[in-house]
């Protein structure tokens, strides 16, 4: 059932999360029917669903609590807000020389995600929308992320649909762009063309965990007049720097 755009039974699912949550202690089911207002038999079936995906725990008792999975979540998600507050000194010193804006992104699925972003002070403002989500096989962010997959996983990832173009200068052919990633495999960083937006180019770095996996991307956005422009080669420099700083940060080691 739907009312609108919201699901009824996920909206009584999280109600109940935070029921349990503000009741600081495990629960019988009784009572959390009682205080949800919901019938019994609704209440049990959302907490035998969420408690097979570990999102809630029953104890032998019977009673109900959070569960581990939701920690879990949370770990992430403050891993997320950590590497934020690392990333954003580098990122506010990027926006201010080249005066471009900087951001950081994370890969989620086939699309990249704006963590965190900070603006130049140019009068030509490139605002990425915190939260929003982009393409990856026409952004230098994404690219970071597909150099550092095997091509087969990329071909399994991209080759079910039709890659879109954006503008023009968008890479649709799957082969090329494994040509492409190849080169950011080699040299380190990636380069966005005008592939996404006209006029816009880009460049990222990747941001390596202490286990070193590829997390993050930090890189700037900007009206650069060309990749090969000085302005744009000094961009890439203080962003490859930035991401090593940052993966440093983080406790990586190369």
């Amino acid at each position: 059932m739907t009312d609108g755009h919201i699901i009824r039974s996920v909206a009584k699912a999280i109600e109940l999360l935070q029921l349990l949550s503000d009741s600081g202690q495990s629960l019988p089911l009784t009572e959390i029917a009682q205080r949800s207002g919901l019938p019994k038999s609704t209440v049990f079936g959302l907490l035998t669903t969420m408690r097979d995906y570990d999102v809630v725990a029953q104890g032998k008792d019977g009673r109900y609590t959070l569960g581990m999975r939701l920690f879990e979540y949370g770990c992430r998600v403050s891993r997320a807000w950590d590497v934020s507050h690392l990333a954003r000194p580098h990122m506010e010193q990027l926006a201010a020389r080249i005066n471009v804006s900087a951001v950081l992104s994370v890969r989620e699925g086939d699309h990249v995600i704006t963590l965190e972003q900070v603006e130049g002070h140019s009068s030509l403002r490139v605002v990425s929308d915190v939260g929003g989500r982009l393409p990856m096989h026409c952004t230098s962010q994404g690219k970071v992320f597909l150099a550092a997959m095997p091509d087969s996983e990329v071909i399994a990832l991209l080759g079910r649909k039709p890659l879109t173009a954006y503008t023009p200068h968008t890479i649709t052919d799957v082969e090329v762009l494994l040509r492409t990633l190849e080169t950011v495999r080699k040299q380190g960083y990636a380069v966005e063309d005008g592939e996404y937006k006209i006029g816009l180019r880009s460049v990222s770095a990747p941001v390596y965990a202490v286990d070193g996996t590829l997390k993050y991307t930090i890189g700037v956005v900007g009206m650069f007049r060309n990749i090969r422009a000085d302005e744009f080669l000094q961009a890439v420099d203080m962003v490859v720097s930035a991401g090593e700083m940052v993966s440093a940060a983080l406790g990586y080691k190369a």
